[in-house]
């Protein structure tokens, strides 16, 4: 059974899969509707396994995923798995979009350092990207946390705070790197990928 009244997008890239080949944070390509035409899951959400749980419950036997060209460059990105922990939705999902954009699957998206550590525990990424001024929680802690029981995890902070104590903080944390808001998305695909080339570069020695 494929979705009834799905639609995908036309300015949209994307391959038509199967419920079986979905993986959590891969994009979807349409919004997913039942038979009574309301939507299971949007456009654009990146998946998780509830959602995808969701849609095996629902009879959804295919669906279309986004896609994107893959340059070699991005290649250390390749199917690596990230979470992004922050209190603004458009900034999550902005975020997201520019990481899957590069190969990575976002398997979580979190608006509280909690439901970050909880959705880092569920799916060990590779990449964590962490907010530092959070409802509750402070995203230092959070990262010290994730630093300590996943230490190979790189951990990319983000904050409007440019004190330079507070950077220092982040850093003794557990932090790999940190970037101001606004980010410049120009910037952020050398950083990531500096990140991960370190790492196997240390691996190799």
């Amino acid at each position: 059974m494929q979705a009834d009244g799905a639609e995908k997008k036309p300015y949209v890239k994307s391959v038509r899969s199967r419920i079986k080949d979905i993986v959590p944070g891969m994009a979807v390509a349409e919004d997913i509707k039942n038979t009574a035409g309301g939507i299971i899951v949007a456009a654009d959400t990146f998946l998780t396994r509830a959602h995808i749980d969701k849609l095996r419950e629902c009879g959804i036997d295919r669906l279309y995923i986004q896609t994107c060209d893959m340059n070699k460059e991005f290649d250390p990105l390749r199917n690596k798995r990230a979470v992004v922990v922050d209190d603004s939705l458009f900034f999550r999902h902005m975020f997201s979009k520019m990481l899957y954009r590069m190969g990575m699957f976002v398997c979580g998206e979190s608006p509280t350092a909690e439901e970050g550590l909880e959705a880092v525990s569920v799916y060990s990424p590779e990449l964590v990207v962490m907010d530092i001024h959070l409802p509750k929680m402070d995203g230092r802690l959070a990262i010290k946390q994730i630093h300590r029981k996943m230490p190979q995890t790189k951990i990319l902070a983000v904050s409007t705070d440019t004190e330079k104590a507070t950077i220092i903080e982040t850093f003794r944390a557990g932090a790999n790197d940190y970037m101001v808001k606004p980010i410049k998305w120009d910037i952020l695909k050398p950083r990531l990928l500096k990140l991960f080339s370190d790492n196997e570069n240390n691996a190799a020695h």
